[in-house]
């Protein structure tokens, strides 16, 4: 296709050729590289391997003739041993030279026999060696030091040769020395410091045992071999005791006795370094401080006391483990013999620990008392109080090792006793320079050690020392107890979180950091024992003893609230500074008085640490000490007396914030929660005989004084809590409900001395509402009848805290005034609020019980923390309508929410309930009912004996009535769910044996019937129940003790104080701890404890047997019946709604007040039908006649018209519906007319609806022609009111008629058929001219005005449903009083009608 180009093609090819050639000759060039590389690597790792064979072959060399030079050493050390006669006459420099030759090549795991070599040598120095005066026939070999060479050289050698005996005419004169003598020597004095020094740590390394290799299998022969008496080397010898045992999963061959041992205890005591008084004095001080000085080198060597550490855990670990078999069984020999052998290595290490620590402190007093010896003994101490020295490495290495000194025996005790060895550690401890380097080196279980071991060691030196060492002993102790304790608290936490994830058996939770710090059981068990003296009786009494040796007269103060002017409430609310309460306040001051109570609080902070420490062991402490004689009597007298003012005033303050102090700041705060938290216990252990009749701990008037300072330190703690953030506090009060309306806004938290004092003060207000002992109003900060709040902060102006104090806590609120001013700014500002005073000028300002009733509508943090904490200085009134408010509030949110978002459940539930099955119908109809269902409207229908459903619209009363028979049927005994407490209490509880009669609906009525009557408090229902004490306060969430147990049975609270006062021995009663019991035939026995039947009540346990039967009587043997009752109830009413009542107050809630009626406010709040009014003849009569009753009749009269024979709480104005008399005509006529036409719409029972206006308002509203009985009561209008009522009525009859759906009645004057209707009777006669009739004493009908008439009339009837009582026009009073008594005391209800 295209023409040959010829050219072209060739100079292509030559390219190509030329561009292949190139190729070639790179990958040539490149292989060749490779190439030579390669021989080159090839080279190089030839030549490195002959190098590294060349070193390895020299260093394999080396080694051989090091191992060879060693042997022969080793054969010429052997040789040279074995060459000793049986009397050694070797000089001093001989042994010398024998000690060098061994430090040079011993290597116990190379060479097995040198652990038999270092026993000889050790056994050889021991021995004193014989000295020629003169050098002698053995002196020739290459030691040739000689004896006489020394003597002539040494001055004390030839003094002590003098002093010798002079010898034979035909012998040489000898002496025999010791080898620690060389140290006197001019010329090998500092060869044998070091060797010995090196000498005495392989002996030290001998002793522990830490030279054996755990990777290794050293011979068995490592020391089995000793010297004979000879000298001698011989293998059948016996050998240095020893044994095997097994430490941490390995075999260790211990070591137990033999000459390194001995030659350790000999080297390192100073006494082995003292000559005769006969020698030179210089030359005894040269000697003393040449010894010292090479046991000083031996300390600050760092090692000594970590090495002991490792020789010493093992062995207690065994010895443990051999003396817990001994307490179950005998131990066999071998055991018995190997137990003796580890407790004399202890005793024999322990020894010389308390050697070392005693040159510690003689060279320090020699180096401060002679400057001249002084600069020696710097040059030999390098530092004697460096951190690894004496009692630092004591405390530091050896006491924190696991159960040390419950392996001390007696002869260890007493050594220690002897050197001061538990003072010089608490020292150390107690020393600033080496406390924190202790601290940070310990973990958690070696301070735990360390505060066992010196536990005991205090405990076994109490018998050896005096009282006075033994007190300033204790006080060390219990500054080193908080010192640890405090650093423990670092790593442990009572509950699990991420960092604190690893579990404890003393502090629960420990932090992560906290590797490796197991305690095994027997570990855990023996270390409480070793602390379990720390809060015995014993340590206690010691502790205290001060502050029980003093005498002081009762602390009582004027402490009752008074409100009849400020002044006077000033004066009593404030307690009394003169010298009857209490100590003299000139006395406070005394030098004596403040060391005391430093030792107080000092001991009260011990404790306190204790118990926040050991949770577990908290009860047992606060029993040791509140069961300590007259301690919580004393210690409260002695409280009395602190501060320049006394009376409490410090504590006081302190709770005020009072200048630039405050509960941080005071420093004696500890006392004050030592005393409230045994407090706390010892009210529930105390009966009242012993607090009432007998007064056994304080007089009754100090128990005012008390109450009254904690009720005013409680709130003055609750005044300093800090705001709450605005936007926080903006938040809360948008999203709160009904239910969360008594919850707090978030805030700081309470420190913990407030729920201490707390609990003291509601015991005591607790006590004081079942018997009283205080003054009438002590309790209250707030007058119940003069509408008067005496605020504490008057207190805050007699400690005169002015507006400055205050300035910067008014700052940083001033931004909360959404929800009113706070606490602060109240406080500074004096701007008259809740709790307000402006200076320490000014007066006291008040704020009424409805402004403290409108800031907890505000959710004001102040006002609620108070109703939440301190219900009680808040009258019960005011706290009553509280509750109510809680209830309208969240009656009004349901209606607003729910018919917004779920319109069914506003709407009612209709049950059908059988006249003679009301409980079963209610069961089966309400059982399942929801709690937001039982806050509906419940109509209930009844069904007659035919089955037909009874005539009526259930606007209320039937539910009542339901209700009423529904409870009295389940609250009975004879149905068994609720039992009596006694025959004379006649109080009710929880049967506990319902479980038997109703075993599979038991908890399920139970339940129901908590929710039935709660839904009546929430109707604001009464009824006629009366529960046991305890019980109620079950309901209230609150414990329950043995002071509850005489409202469950006086009989059997009356055994228990007959148990626990016995004065003889108590084992004679043939108690234990079980019960017996009888259920339906069946006996049965309840254990109270573990294996209780076989467990002897004695003088010891008696306290604890008594609380167990009331726990199990008073909570255990209920807790299924109470738990079922209580959560029905609350899933109505919840707790917070509740939790301001006392036990008593609730009942009073719920059933009314124990108490006459009174009867003007009753006619105040009567409503009128059918023509009577206020000023009508009958009804004037009527009110008289109520007045002339009886208590029993006015009670019977109530329960006649409102089947409750107690008042509402409050007043009638809280009575619904109200109370209201109809005129009944003719005594032929049915009531069913005017029951149904005459009277006005009764109010919805049940209705979410909030009820709009009060009482007044209500009953003005329910009929135009109804009048108030304030005014505009005449005849006449009252005349014209019925024509015209009359007449509107019969136009507008059919539009007025209430509605069957209708969930609230209206207000507005529609609302219904007046009162007034104009009726016509048989005989049409209209009403207008009955009310006429009977306002002239007439009777409608066929019925004259004579009495005789009179007397023919009908009876009285009421209709309870409707709080409706039915009274005839009766001609006179006596008819009316005959008439009203007849009905209301013969019992048979609606038949009378």
């Amino acid at each position: 296709m295209f023409p040959a180009r010829p050219g072209v093609d060739k100079k292509a090819a030559l390219l190509a050729q030329a561009k292949a050639e190139r190729l070639a000759r790179s990958s040539q060039k490149i292989e060749q590289d490779a190439a030579r590389s390669s021989q080159k690597k090839i080279e190089q790792d030839a030549a490195l391997q002959g190098s590294s064979a060349t070193r390895i072959q020299k260093f394999w060399r080396r080694v051989q003739a090091r191992r060879a030079i060693n042997n022969q050493q080793r054969a010429d050390w052997d040789a040279l041993a074995s060459s000793l006669p049986s009397t050694p006459t070797l000089g001093l420099v001989r042994n010398l030279q024998l000690t060098f030759l061994l430090l040079r090549f011993y290597d116990p795991i190379a060479c097995p026999m040198d652990s038999k070599r270092l026993a000889t040598l050790c056994r050889l120095l021991q021995s004193k060696t014989i000295i020629a005066a003169e050098e002698n026939s053995h002196s020739t070999t290459a030691a040739e030091g000689s004896a006489s060479t020394i003597a002539a050289s040494s001055p004390l050698l030839s003094s002590i040769s003098e002093a010798a005996a002079s010898p034979k005419a035909d012998q040489k004169p000898t002496m025999q020395v010791p080898f620690q003598m060389i140290l006197l020597h001019a010329r090998y004095a500092n060869l044998a410091a070091t060797a010995i020094q090196r000498l005495l740590q392989l002996c030290i390394k001998a002793i522990i045992g830490n030279q054996i290799d755990p990777s290794s299998k050293p011979s068995s022969d490592v020391a089995t071999s000793t010297i004979a008496t000879t000298g001698k080397t011989t293998n059948s010898a016996p050998s240095p005791k020893s044994s095997t045992s097994t430490f941490g999963g390995q075999e260790y061959n211990l070591y137990l006795s033999g000459p390194e041992l001995r030659f350790l205890m000999a080297f390192v005591d100073v006494n082995t370094y003292r000559l005769p008084e006969s020698v030179n004095s210089a030359i005894r001080t040269q000697m003393s401080d040449r010894g010292t000085a090479l046991i000083v080198r031996i300390l600050n060597s760092g090692q000594f006391y970590k090495d002991v550490r490792v020789g010493i855990v093992p062995r207690v670990e065994v010895l443990i483990q051999l003396q817990e078999r001994a307490k179950r069984t005998s131990l066999v020999p071998a055991e018995a013999s190997k137990q003796k052998a580890l407790s004399l290595w202890i005793t024999a290490i322990w020894r010389c620990c308390l050697l070392l620590q005693s040159v510690d402190k003689d060279v320090t007093e020699k180096a401060a008392a002679s400057s001249l010896r002084g600069k020696q003994h710097k040059d030999n101490l390098i530092n004697l109080h460096s951190d690894e020295s004496t009692a630092v490495g004591i405390a530091r290495y050896v006491l924190t090792i696991p159960l040390f000194a419950a392996c001390l025996d007696d002869l260890c005790l007493q050594l220690a006793s002897q050197s001061n060895a538990l003072k010089e550690t608490l020292d150390a401890i107690l020393d600033l320079r080496h406390q924190q380097y202790m601290l940070s080196a310990m973990t958690l279980n070696d301070t735990l050690m360390l505060l066992g071991n010196i536990t005991q060691l205090y405990r076994a030196n109490m018998t050896k020392n005096t009282d006075a060492v033994n007190a300033g002993l204790k006080s060390q102790l219990v500054e080193v107890v908080v010192i640890l304790l405090t650093h423990c608290q670092k790593y442990a936490s009572p509950t699990q979180t991420t960092e604190f994830c690893r579990y404890h058996p003393f502090f629960s939770w420990t932090s992560a950091s906290q590797k490796n710090q197991q305690l095994s059981a027997a570990q855990a068990k023996m270390l409480t024992q070793q602390l379990e003296f720390l809060w015995s009786k014993e340590f206690a009494l010691g502790t205290f003893r001060a502050l029980l040796d003093l005498s002081l007269p009762p602390a009582s103060a004027g402490f009752t609230a008074s409100t009849d002017s400020a002044s006077t409430a000033k004066r009593d609310i404030l307690p009394s500074t003169s010298s009857h309460a209490g100590i003299a306040v000139g006395k406070s001051s005394d030098p004596q008085r403040a060391l005391l109570s430093i030792e107080v609080q000092q001991a009260c902070l011990f404790y306190m640490t204790l118990m926040k420490s050991f949770d577990a062991q908290k009860t047992k402490i606060l029993v040791t000490l509140m069961y300590l004689p007259s301690f919580l009597t004393r210690l409260w007298r002695f409280m009395a007396t602190l501060g320049p003012k006394g009376g409490m005033y410090i504590y006081l303050e302190a709770a005020a914030g009072s200048g630039k102090k405050g509960l941080d700041q005071e420093p004696l705060i500890a006392i004050l929660q030592i005393f409230c938290e045994c407090c706390a216990r010892f009210f529930i252990t105390i009966d009242d005989d012993d607090m009432y009749e007998q007064q056994k701990t304080w007089e009754l008037s100090e128990l005012v004084f008390m109450s009254g300072f904690l009720n005013q330190f409680c709130f003055f703690i609750l005044s300093q809590q800090q705001d709450p953030d605005p936007k926080d506090v903006s938040r809360t009060t948008n999203a709160a409900t009904g239910a969360a309306a008594a919850e707090l806004p978030p805030s700081s938290p309470l420190p913990p001395i407030f729920y201490h004092a707390r609990q003291v003060l509601l015991q005591l207000y607790e006590r004081d509402c079942r018997r009283s002992f205080c003054p009438q109003n002590h309790w209250l900060l707030m007058h119940p009848t003069k509408s008067v709040f005496q605020s504490p902060l008057q207190l805050l102006a007699s400690l005169k805290i002015s507006s400055k104090d205050r300035s910067s806590g008014s700052n940083n609120s001033s931004g909360s005034s959404n929800n009113g001013p706070t606490m602060s700014s109240m406080v500074t500002k004096g701007s008259g609020g809740l709790f307000s005073f402006s200076s320490s000028k000014s007066p006291p300002q008040y704020a009424t019980p409805k402004e403290f009733i409108s800031k907890v509508g505000q959710k004001d943090r102040t006002a609620l923390q108070i109703l939440e904490t301190m219900p009680h200085v808040i009258p019960f009134t005011a706290r009553l309508e509280i509750f109510r408010d809680f209830i309208k509030e969240e009656k009004t949110q349901r209606s607003q929410s729910l018919a917004l978002v779920r319109p069914d459940l506003h709407q009612s539930v209709m049950v059908r309930v059988r006249r003679g099955y009301i409980l079963e119908d209610g069961y089966n109809s309400l059982g399942q009912l929801s709690a937001s269902g039982w806050k509906n409207t419940i109509r209930v229908k009844f069904v007659n004996k035919v089955g037909a459903d009874e005539a009526g619209i259930d606007q209320g009363g039937p539910f009542k009535e339901f209700m009423e028979s529904f409870l009295e049927a389940g609250f009975s005994p004879n149905l068994n769910l609720f039992t009596t407490s006694t025959a004379s209490m006649n109080m009710l509880y929880p049967s506990p044996t319902s479980q038997y009669t109703h075993p599979s609906t038991g908890l399920d009525l139970l339940r129901l019937f908590g929710k039935m009557l709660g839904k009546a408090m929430y109707e604001g229902l009464l009824v006629e129940v009366k529960f046991a004490n305890f019980f109620l306060s079950k309901i209230l969430g609150r414990t329950v003790f043995l002071d509850e147990m005489r409202s469950y049975d006086e009989q059997v609270y009356q055994n228990l104080m007959f148990v626990k006062k016995y004065d003889g021995d108590v084992e004679d009663l043939g108690l234990t701890f079980s019960l017996d019991e009888e259920v339906f035939g069946t006996h049965r026995t309840i254990e109270l404890i573990g294996g209780g039947k076989d467990v002897a009540v004695t003088k010891d346990n008696r306290i604890n047997y008594i609380f167990k039967v009331s726990d199990y009587r008073l909570n255990r043997q209920i807790q299924d019946q109470s738990k079922a009752f209580i959560e029905g109830f609350r899933s109505v009413i919840p707790r917070h709604w509740i939790s301001m009542f006392s036990p008593q107050e609730l009942h009073r809630v719920m059933a009314g007040e124990d108490v006459d009626f009174d009867v003007q406010d009753l006619r105040a709040h009567t409503e009128y039908q059918n023509g009577y009014f206020d000023q009508h003849p009958v009804i004037r009569n009527l009110w008289t006649v109520l007045n002339d009753f009886t208590s029993e009749e006015k009670r019977a009269f109530l329960k006649f018209v409102t089947s409750c024979s107690k008042p509402p709480l409050g007043g009638f104005k809280h009575l619904y519906p109200p109370f209201a008399i109809r005129l009944v005509m003719d005594p032929t006529t049915s009531d069913s007319a005017q029951d149904g036409i005459g009277a006005p719409a009764p109010r919805q029972f049940g209705s979410g609806a909030p009820r709009i206006g009060n009482s007044q308002h209500q009953r003005a509203s329910t009929s135009n022609s109804t009048s108030s009985s304030s005014g505009g009561s005449g005849f006449g209008s009252r005349l014209r009111s019925a024509f015209n009522n009359g007449n509107n009525n019969s136009n507008n009859s059919q539009s007025n008629r209430p509605s069957a759906s209708s969930s609230s009645v209206s207000t507005s004057s529609s609302s219904g058929p007046s009162a007034f209707a104009l009726t016509v009777d048989e005989h049409g006669t209209p009403a207008a001219l009955g009310v006429v009739k009977s306002f002239f004493g007439g009777v409608i009908g066929n019925v004259g005005s004579s009495e005789s008439a009179g007397k023919k009339a009908r009876l009285p009837t009421s209709s309870t449903c409707f709080n409706l009582l039915k009274l005839p026009p009766f001609s006179s009073k006596s008819v009316l009083k005959e008439k009203l008594r007849y009905a209301i005391m013969s019992n048979t209800g609606f038949e009378l009608s």
